[in-house]
């Protein structure tokens, strides 16, 4: 299969340019015949080195993507005649693509559900199964609304998640830079001023001497030592699923930041739990679609486990109670919910509540990360003072006025 930029004309006339994907030229005028176009030309696009073309479909671009949809919808237009509107004047190369295709596949027969379930890299399965419960009950609007609601929550979500991640990571890079230019720069011309006094070098002296050695000629070591380990774990953590599990579960005890990702993952477990069930989907594939948004091994482990349990006989609050991960406000609510009939607006709440809570520990730590690292670095001068400063001391304190 090829890609085509082709040249055609729609049914008023107007001249449309864009590209798509197909077997050959026969095809290709196929797929344009069943969209309403006639065919002119085409040719196929010539892939180049632009990395631009390379660009990954953002969350903003879904946003608007389910925003537009959730509009036309209201107003009664089809959705074949909406997403050709959106291809025709999308700017961005990939999501062009995506959107020829479902044009595509929508125009050969296929439910709006169907089709962007081909494009699991853009839309998960949260969004296939609200979808295709709109599809069944006729409310398609609504649930664009959700869509465009729920992907808006997430970014700001992950935003909250790369700052608490992001600052830590910035001061830690910011703090190991001035140790390199002080023990590779600094401290060597100290040394070699105290060297020079042929005096008996103290402990603390000696081992600054020894951390500079290893600075001064291994420098590219010490540097790349970080990236090195962390590119090792990363790949662990890929092909290891043990260490993942084992990862994912002992990050979430780390104090203040394990509470912070702990609450992030409940928020939006609960989340898209809630959107999922007032869809009408069961019990049973809400538990399955919500535990691959939370992004953990460990807490997709205990979702299953729930799941299994349920699907046994178990009641909803017994078995989320049996799990380590939800503390009792959760399974308050979720009983509450339970009982009521009303579980989905509960899971909304403590969403909502975590969401916040997650607000005030990002500040929090943040508010103690600076302290913290001036600490550290106080420590660190502190002990390059004392020394440097500690035998010029014991030099002058021997010498007789």
């Amino acid at each position: 299969m090829h890609e085509y930029t082709y040249k055609a004309i729609d049914a008023r006339g107007k001249k449309i340019v864009g590209n798509i994907e197909a077997n050959n030229i026969d095809d290709l005028e196929y797929r344009l015949d069943n969209q309403g176009f006639y065919f002119v030309s085409a040719k196929i696009r010539k892939k180049g080195l632009d990395i631009f073309s390379r660009r990954k479909i953002t969350r903003r671009q879904l946003i608007v993507f389910f925003m537009y949809l959730e509009q036309m919808a209201d107003a009664g237009i089809p959705i074949v005649d909406t997403l050709v509107e959106m291809r025709d004047s999308e700017s961005s190369d990939p999501m062009r693509k995506v959107l020829s295709s479902l044009v595509d596949d929508i125009s050969a027969g296929q439910t709006l559900s169907g089709a962007i379930q081909e494009h699991k890299a853009v839309f998960t399965d949260l969004m296939v199964s609200l979808i295709r419960a709109g599809e069944e009950s006729g409310n398609m609007g609504e649930i664009f609304g959700e869509l465009k609601d729920i992907i808006e929550w997430q970014d700001n979500i992950i935003k909250k998640t790369k700052k608490l991640i992001t600052y830590p990571l910035f001061v830690s890079i910011i703090v190991f830079g001035v140790v390199c230019f002080l023990m590779i720069y600094l401290v060597p011309q100290l040394i070699g001023f105290i060297s020079s006094m042929n005096q008996e070098i103290p402990l603390l002296t000696r081992a600054l001497i020894v951390v500079s050695d290893v600075f001064v000629n291994h420098w590219m070591v010490v540097v790349l030592s970080p990236i090195f380990i962390f590119m090792m774990i990363k790949l662990i953590l890929k092909r290891n699923a043990r260490s993942r599990y084992l990862f994912d579960r002992y990050k979430l005890r780390i104090p203040l930041f394990g509470e912070a990702i702990n609450k992030l993952i409940l928020s939006r477990f609960c989340k898209s739990f809630a959107l999922l069930y007032d869809a009408g989907i069961s019990v049973l594939d809400c538990l399955a679609i919500s535990g691959s948004v939370v992004s953990n091994v460990y807490v997709e482990e205990e979702l299953e486990d729930i799941r299994s349990k349920i699907s046994s006989g178990e009641s909803l609050s017994d078995a989320f109670s049996a799990a380590e991960i939800f503390p009792p406000l959760v399974l308050r609510m979720l009983n509450v919910g339970e009982q009521t009939g009303d579980l989905g607006d509960s899971l909304l709440r403590i969403s909502d509540f975590y969401s916040r809570d997650v607000t005030d520990l990002v500040d929090k730590i943040q508010v103690m990360i600076e302290p913290v690292m001036t600490v550290i670095m106080g420590i660190i001068l502190g002990w390059i003072m004392l020394a440097v400063l500690g035998p010029i001391y014991d030099i002058i304190s021997t010498i007789q006025f």
